[in-house]
């Protein structure tokens, strides 16, 4: 019976049925008991595996929720995007003619491939074209509107506390993943050794094995 051999969950299943019968039998209770396995002893290994269902639990709901705040930010960029390369094309319209524009708003050129990248063309165009009422009357020629391009500056804020939040939730799942590892080596070790002492307390009282979940080897 090892961790790595078998689903998560069908490991912790099988030791959870090991522990608790091994509690819940008398005569495998009294018998282990003389192998140093007290009460005391193989409740905290009943507690330990009950620890780890809870932990398994906590960590799907962490991943479930990485999972919904990297959704939420993606939708969001690529809406920003959208936006963006709109107003960027009829920015190059309006102000064809004006190379200080074209150089402090970034109209040249291809856009950057990385969102991060991207992310700072975005925000030295918002940003310098709101410090310009020039510019912003060029283009509202063509119906964008200061609120316009400040919904682009509210989405960029909006896209810095998604990215927090992200990162939280990345940093959660791992810290849960990390703890997970350590509680299984640790419950591992303790399921290694009872299972060799069970084996060799009832080597012929096989069906006692059954019932702990232990397969009897034949042969």
């Amino acid at each position: 019976m090892h961790y790595t051999k078998n689903r998560i969950s069908e490991y912790q299943s099988g030791v959870e049925l090991l522990f608790k019968n091994s509690m819940d039998q008398e005569l495998v209770k009294s018998i282990v008991d003389k192998y140093g396995y007290d009460e005391a002893q193989l409740s905290l290994m009943y507690n330990l595996n009950k620890e780890l269902r809870e932990l398994l639990g906590r960590l799907e709901v962490a991943k479930h929720q990485k999972v919904l705040v990297y959704d939420q930010k993606n939708q969001l960029f690529a809406q920003l995007k959208k936006d963006y390369m709109r107003y960027l094309k009829l920015t190059r319209i309006a102000l064809a003619d004006d190379a200080g524009a074209s150089a402090a708003l970034l109209l040249e050129g291809a856009r950057a491939r990385t969102n991060n990248a991207l992310e700072l063309q975005i925000r030295a165009f918002v940003s310098n074209l709101l410090n310009s009422k020039v510019w912003l009357e060029a283009l509202g020629v063509y119906n964008v509107s200061v609120a316009d391009v400040k919904k682009l500056q509210s989405d960029l804020e909006q896209l810095v506390q998604r990215n927090r939040v992200c990162l939280e939730a990345q940093g959660e799942v791992r810290s849960l993943t990390v703890y997970k590892k350590k509680l299984l080596v640790k419950l591992q070790a303790y399921v290694s050794d009872y299972v060799k002492v069970v084996r060799i307390a009832f080597e012929e009282k096989p069906k006692l094995l059954v019932s702990l979940g232990i397969n009897v080897k034949t042969g």
